[in-house]
């Protein structure tokens, strides 16, 4: 019986993450409320306190959910470039893993297509959301340091190229990753657009790259 409770208890919260998701894409993080995600999903609001503390809790949660499967493709790259059982891994070979995730997981999981658009054009961070803008910030902030530590290994590989900063780098990476997100969360991107990030952040990444002795193109 108590199983049997538990995996109901879980299946409602799935209901209501699911739901919120299609609520808040709809009609935006700001311009939604725990009443209009409890009617969605047929519940009353004291099914989503039970739940969730508060909007924000619950915000939380649904990106949770797409946050695991893009960890595990973040530390299995990291990994392979950083670690001893990774030696003579190519640094950059794993920048282009690690900027190609987001994307090729939106390909393969809506759900995670959904949360990023969410979050990038659907989120507000005023007002009770002004939380969330730290939060993001932190998260950005957090990336972007692994990025900057694969370009550390990049250069003490040797295969990034001579003058070039590995936290500038980092950044350049960053901010084409980020746009490229915003690109291809538009309701109009095209599977063209898709099809050119990986063409994209190879450019930025043969930029970089150090050139064999004798090579000037």
């Amino acid at each position: 019986m108590a199983r049997r409770t538990k995996e109901a208890a879980q299946a409602t919260r799935e209901h209501l993450l699911d739901t919120a998701e299609q609520v808040f894409l709809e009609r935006g993080l700001s311009r939604s409320s725990l009443q209009d995600i409890a009617a969605a999903a047929g519940l009353t609001r004291g099914a989503i306190y039970w739940h969730f503390a508060d909007k924000l809790a619950l915000f939380d949660a649904m990106l949770a959910r797409v946050d695991l499967p893009l960890e595990q493709v973040l530390v299995q790259a990291e990994a392979r470039a950083l670690t001893t059982d990774g030696a003579g891994a190519d640094p950059l070979e794993a920048l282009r893993t690690v900027a190609l995730a987001p994307f090729e997981l939106m390909q393969a999981q809506p759900r995670m297509r959904r949360v990023f658009t969410i979050l990038l054009h659907r989120t507000e961070f005023v007002g009770e959301l002004a939380p969330l803008a730290g939060r993001q910030n932190e998260a950005l902030r957090a990336f972007l340091l692994r990025l900057a530590r694969l370009m550390e290994a990049a250069r003490a590989a040797g295969t990034l190229g001579e003058g070039i900063d590995p936290h500038e780098a980092a950044v350049a990476l960053l901010a084409l990753i980020d746009g490229l997100l915003r690109l291809c969360t538009q309701a109009d991107c095209s599977a063209m657009l898709m099809r050119t990030v990986p063409t994209a952040v190879d450019a930025l990444l043969a930029g970089l790259r150090r050139r064999a002795p004798g090579r000037t193109a």
